[in-house]
């Protein structure tokens, strides 16, 4: 509407001026016009800008922020690689580490998928504490530190930070990750995005769990 009022009012315009101004009447008639040709022709686009910048995207009825695809994504303050302290262990493939400031990040242990020790209104699953227990273990013995390293995406659905975890030990430096799920403490998830290097092992731990019978592996074993 204020467009339209604005046609109207170039016109009014228009037509006072030509009356002032020494031009023919033949001319002012043309020039008239034209004026108010350009006038319209402004509103016309104009309108269509106003109602183009007003409509909502296209997503399905819904209004999104930021970048999105096929996978979650989001703005998740992320660590560099390197050494840190760890606060807790959330269970035997979830920890929680601190850098030098006191942040906190949540990190969970990419293609590693132990029991779970506290699904909503359900008991824990079968060798969740032993899983829990096992990392705690391993972490405590090298002074609550691990070096964690970034193989893939960088962050889950549930905006969860995911990493390999490596832990010194006496034989050397052994990636948590990997070490899981050769103790029959956790599954190999094999199709989400990281390294194929470091699919092809931890598909091999888990075979190894598997022909030998661990912990999770020998519950399964019982059933069949």
């Amino acid at each position: 509407m204020a467009s339209r009022r604005g046609v109207n009012l170039t016109s009014d315009i228009t037509r006072q001026l030509l009356r002032l101004l020494p031009i023919k009447s033949g001319y002012k008639k043309w020039l008239s016009v034209v004026v108010i040709l350009v006038a319209v022709v402004g509103y016309v686009l104009f309108d269509s800008n106003t109602s183009d910048s007003n409509a909502l995207p296209e997503t399905g009825g819904h209004q999104t922020s930021g970048h999105q695809t096929g996978e979650h994504q989001k703005k998740i303050n992320i660590p560099p690689a390197g050494v840190y302290k760890v606060s807790r262990v959330i269970d035997g493939d979830t920890i929680e580490i601190q850098d030098n400031f006191g942040v906190k990040y949540r990190i969970r242990l990419i293609g590693s998928n132990a029991p779970e020790t506290a699904k909503p209104n359900a008991p824990a699953e079968p060798f969740a504490v032993q899983a829990t227990n096992f990392t705690k273990t391993l972490i405590e013995r090298n002074g609550n530190q691990a070096r964690i390293a970034f193989d893939g995406d960088r962050v889950d659905k549930y905006d969860r930070i995911l990493a390999l975890v490596n832990i010194n030990t006496p034989q050397g430096e052994i990636c948590l990750n990997e070490i899981l799920i050769k103790e029959g403490l956790a599954r190999a998830r094999l199709q989400y995005n990281y390294s194929d290097y470091s699919k092809e092992r931890f598909r091999k731990a888990e075979q190894n769990a598997k022909n030998a019978r661990r912990n999770i592996w020998r519950q399964q074993s019982r059933k069949r």
